[in-house]
């Protein structure tokens, strides 16, 4: 069954026509700690693409791909929502994206609320896999560098299970950042987000309204710690049911990661 976002969600799709500002991405460098990280992945560079939203991302797949490239990451983290589910489904950008980006690094992705609404999930997936990308909804990836196995989680569906992998540090991508007392119970090492887009208007490091959190919300923007659990979230890089980011420019993390 192929369902139609409704018509309230394609007026507010409509008024993103009047968002064109041309804003510099923003690139930035996080270095994450991880327990357990095999030595082959000490260092390991990983770009964080969240939120396209196509056929609203802020850049087109040439230049994402010319950023990406540029930062020579060892794998690229693409949690969810690269779909954007009030307007129509663009599968031609993002196969786009994922032929040009398998050809820069591994990649890992999920699925975000956009892909899960309207039946999406599964065509989304297809395309992903169709296309050398490892595809992870409630399921696995194993990332390969250096004759070593690091084994990556992928959220969907579900809400978070304890996972236990000998010697090696839980990774996770998970679409929501909202629900980060789960990754604590669930005991997660690093957990990497997208989803709330920067708060979508930001005045110095206050944010005004992410999905999940509402007005002033807690987690929108770099690293959050607790109780071991580190999770990293992106600004995203596209646009979606609010249609304007002010002060709030596309957002490119590089994970670094580090073993302790």
């Amino acid at each position: 069954m192929n369902r139609q976002p409704s018509k309230a969600k394609r007026l507010l799709h409509g008024l993103m026509a009047l968002d064109r500002a041309d804003q510099p991405i923003q690139v930035e460098e996080i270095r994450v700690t991880c327990p357990d990280l095999p030595r082959a992945f000490d260092g390991a560079r990983v770009a964080v693409v969240a939120d396209l939203h196509f056929p609203d991302a802020l850049l087109s797949v040439p230049d994402l791909a010319r950023h990406v490239h540029a930062l020579k990451p060892d794998a690229i983290f693409l949690p969810g929502d690269l779909t954007n589910s009030y307007t129509y489904f663009d599968k031609e950008r993002l196969t786009a994206l994922a032929k040009t980006l398998v050809t820069i690094a591994p990649c890992f992705a999920i699925p975000g609320n956009h892909e899960l609404r309207l039946d999406r999930e599964k065509r989304y997936g297809t395309i992903l896999v169709q296309n050398g990308v490892h595809y992870m909804c409630d399921s696995y990836a194993d990332w390969e560098k250096d004759g070593a196995v690091l084994r990556l989680f992928g959220m969907g569906y579900r809400r978070p299970a304890p996972l236990t992998v000998k010697g090696q540090p839980s990774i996770v991508l998970a679409h929501k950042p909202d629900r980060f007392r789960y990754y604590q119970n669930a005991r997660w090492d690093l957990v990497v987000c997208g989803h709330a887009h920067g708060g979508q208007m930001r005045f110095g490091k206050t944010a005004l309204y992410a999905p999940g959190q509402g007005f002033f919300p807690t987690y929108t923007d770099g690293v959050y710690a607790a109780d071991g659990t580190v999770m990293v979230v992106s600004r995203g890089l596209g646009n979606s049911s609010i249609p304007w980011r002010i002060r709030n420019a596309p957002h490119l993390p590089l994970l670094i990661l580090q073993a302790k």
